[in-house]
């Protein structure tokens, strides 16, 4: 066992700090919450001593006066079990939080794959090339699998549709994708072949482009305790949409790690989706980064900050001041149609307020597209080149 200095920041860590106490933490300031458990410091800044409750930061009210942070040195064979950036702007180095749980150590690492660069490194393709979404010759192509979860929110069975790799093997791990539907859709909406769900992954990994992942295709419609309503373009619909960040991380992802030979840690998982799915992938990659490594919008909706169209007044997910994540994505994608009917110039209004905002994103437009699978399977054949460390 070895133990590194703090200065490198490279592979590990001995971290001492000093004891502080105080009746409000600072992370509260911040929007995040008071550590209430764990005594155990994995990473201090300008603002202080945080730790790692519940997979989201947590500010120390007080520290161990020597909290020492070990790496085994065989610790990057291991997988990571918590993982997060510091805050970062495009010329910052990134830098990892990992919490180890099989060791029972706590380390912090620069990533290994995904650099300051990262996102510069993608060559837009601003339309998915026809091979890429066609079934070839000699490739095996993968069966979605319908599977229930039990629900937390809804209190009932719901289902998912699976899509692992053809070469799935329970003694490999392998990073999640979730993929969302639009508004009135389900888990079977995105397995129409005109988004390339299945067979752009397929393709990309068999040239070597992108890597093996499992994709899990939800039912984005969850109302708080299964009470539904009348399917309509106004909020009372709207808010089983919006409450679908409460199914995902209470029970679609334990599910997933309880079921399924999956890596975990935000660099690990992405989150993307067309139209309402493209404005909830938004919504929750930038929420919750802590989980979301990489987040993809497709066409997405309004709602994700205050906006009005067609169907009225959407009051926004986000103010725009606060559509921002002070650990931002590794990537974050958002493109659209030249010719979109539906969501017009919403798209590109999330891409200048994240300009505004200081997010680093990739923003690009789909020649002569509309609100269809051609706008679709380009976003989504640039968002799984890029995940999970493809660019590298």
């Amino acid at each position: 066992m070895k133990v590194f200095n703090i200065l490198s920041l490279v592979t590990s860590v001995v971290l001492t700090v000093k004891a502080s106490a105080a009746d409000e933490c600072f992370s509260t300031k911040l929007n995040y919450p008071c550590c209430k458990e764990t005594k155990e410091v994995v990473y201090v800044d300008k603002d202080g001593e945080w730790g790692v409750e519940n997979n989201n930061w947590c500010g120390m009210t007080q520290t161990n006066e020597n909290a020492t942070i070990i790496i085994p040195e065989n610790i990057l064979e291991q997988q990571p079990q918590n993982n997060t950036t510091v805050d970062t702007t495009a010329a910052d180095t990134t830098t990892n939080t990992t919490t180890n749980t099989t060791t029972n150590t706590t380390v912090i690492t620069t990533a290994p794959t995904i650099t300051s660069d990262y996102m510069s490194k993608l060559k837009v393709v601003n339309t998915c090339p026809p091979e890429a979404i066609a079934k070839q010759s000699g490739v095996e192509y993968p069966t979605p699998k319908k599977v229930y979860y039990p629900s937390k929110t809804t209190n009932s069975d719901r289902p998912l549709n699976i899509i692992l790799p053809t070469n799935y093997d329970e003694s490999k791990k392998y990073p999640v994708l979730y993929l969302l539907h639009g508004i009135m859709g389900n888990e079977d909406s995105m397995l129409d072949a005109t988004m390339g769900s299945i067979t752009i992954p397929t393709n990309l990994a068999n040239e070597g482009k992108a890597k093996e992942m499992i994709i899990v295709l939800p039912n984005e419609y969850a109302p708080e305790g299964g009470k539904e309503v009348t399917p309509a373009f106004n909020q009372e619909f709207f808010d089983g949409y919006d409450n679908f960040i409460n199914d995902l991380v209470g029970s679609i992802m334990p599910y997933m790690e309880a079921n399924y030979s999956i890596l975990t840690g935000r660099e690990n998982t992405a989150i993307c989706g067309f139209s309402m799915g493209g404005r909830n992938s938004l919504y929750i990659g930038y929420k919750r980064p802590d989980l979301f490594g990489y987040v993809g919008a497709f066409s997405p909706a309004p709602g994700v900050t205050p906006g009005t169209d067609f169907s009225g007044y959407h009051k926004g997910l986000f103010t725009e001041d606060s559509f921002r994540a002070e650990i931002p994505p590794f990537v974050t994608l958002v493109s659209c149609g030249t010719h979109d009917s539906v969501v017009g110039q919403f798209p590109k209004s999330y891409h200048e307020i994240l300009s505004r905002n200081n997010q680093e994103h990739i923003w690009f437009e789909i020649p002569g597209a509309d609100h269809d699978g051609v706008a679709v399977s380009a976003g989504y054949y640039n968002f799984i080149s890029a995940v999970f460390g493809a660019l590298n």
